[in-house]
């Protein structure tokens, strides 16, 4: 009875931390829906509206480390807490945008930040602080699928709003229900820095650890695969439903053709959590790399551009989408201290978004200029394959050898 107690309260805690993560990193993923509403309104070129999605990424993952930081000298409530407040802000500036320069900071730069300080780091360490070490792989599995789950109601509901009221109706309902957050945030970090057995969660790395890592191959090949996968999920989040609807698919299909990545993205995280334990996690990586790379050509080159071939490559990509964060973490988590691991797991992330700013302003510049996205696609086939081949070539080891 005490075990099915235990369990109710790690599935209840992991769903309060799921809807905090997932709103945030939901919302991120499905940026790409807003493009050309946030367009029209403005009277902003597409590539400019593009731009500031990327200034978005790029401040996305920049703001991880130093969040982390912020974190461990206040607390997370405190940066979770300001990162809806971050968002709140964004979504209430885009509303009353005038300028080019007033998107980059609402969009670009408040957007970027709450979503930054919102992060995966940070809401997983506050749930293993309320469930323990031993349910972290349970709630990391749950969290690393939320983001799935809220774009894939969130797509179609964006879609609706849009359709009824526009830009200005949609953003303060976004507001209404991202302040709904803090007393789920005030929940989960009840028991901030102390583990379920009582011993101190934080986690330190100094410059000199960050030097050496920087320096292991293994965390090297990481990094070369990891900042690859951002250039191509955000094409995904920025540009695919604006190249759905550029097949001629209506808008509202095209947000439910999009929706299927969402849902796609759960089953592949799932499934990789579970391979990951039991496959070499180098192998697996160049699997879903190189899987990428060829599903996109056969999209590209090879099917119909229909509805139904939307769904399948939508959900093709979906598959792979948030797959790839289980065995990076596990490669860390197996090679380096475990106090590492957070700062070193940001700092891919940030990586990560280099690669996402440099796809979400090149993929509307592409489109600006040849009227359709097929060259971003072949810059991140060939991205994909170069990661593909890297993550092969780690050779997994334990921490400290």
């Amino acid at each position: 009875m005490r075990k099915e107690s235990s369990l109710r309260s790690a599935l209840f805690l992991g769903l309060i931390a799921c809807l905090i993560y997932g709103l945030g990193a939901g919302l991120r993923a499905s940026i790409g829906i807003l493009l050309e509403p946030i367009a029209d309104m403005t009277g902003l070129s597409y590539e400019e509206v593009s731009f500031s999605i990327a200034v978005m990424q790029i401040v996305f993952g920049a703001s991880q480390p130093l969040f982390g930081l912020l974190a461990a000298r206040r607390s997370n409530r405190f940066v979770l807490t300001l990162g809806v407040f971050f968002m709140v802000f964004s979504v209430l500036g885009i509303k009353l945008c005038a300028s080019y320069g007033m998107l980059i900071v609402t969009l670009g730069v408040l957007m970027g930040l709450g979503t930054g300080a919102i992060a995966f780091g940070l809401v997983l360490s506050s749930a293993i602080s309320f469930v323990g070490q031993e349910r972290s792989l349970f709630i990391a599995g749950l969290l690393n699928a939320s983001a799935g789950m809220v774009n894939f109601f969130l797509a179609p509901l964006l879609n609706v709003s849009l359709q009824h009221g526009g830009v200005p109706a949609t953003m303060p309902r976004l507001a209404l229900v991202m302040v709904l957050l803090i007393p789920c945030i005030r929940y989960l970090t009840k028991k901030d820095g102390i583990s379920k057995d009582g011993t101190d969660t934080s986690q330190h790395m100094g410059l000199g650890e960050i030097q050496s890592a920087m320096g292991d191959r293994i965390y090297q090949l990481l990094l070369a695969g990891f900042s690859t996968c951002g250039f191509h999920m955000v094409i995904i989040e920025s540009h695919l439903f604006s190249q759905f609807v550029s097949y001629g698919i209506p808008k509202m299909e095209a947000s439910w053709a999009f929706s299927f990545y969402g849902i796609a993205t759960i089953a592949g995280a799932l499934l990789s959590g579970y391979a990951s334990s039991r496959l070499k996690k180098g192998r697996l990586l160049s699997f879903y790399y190189g899987f990428r790379a060829l599903w996109v050509l056969f999209y590209l080159f090879v099917l119909p551009k229909t509805m139904t071939t939307a769904i399948l490559f939508a959900a093709g990509l979906g598959l792979t989408g948030d797959a790839t964060v289980s065995p990076t973490s596990g490669v860390l988590s197996g090679h380096f201290p475990l106090h590492q691991v957070a700062t070193l797991m940001g700092l891919l992330f940030f990586a990560h978004q280099i690669g996402g700013f440099l796809s979400a302003y090149l993929g509307g510049l592409s489109y600006q200029l040849f009227g359709n996205y097929t060259l971003i696609w072949l810059v991140d086939v060939a991205l994909c394959l170069e990661a593909s081949v890297a993550s092969y070539l780690i050779r997994e080891e334990k921490a400290g050898a």
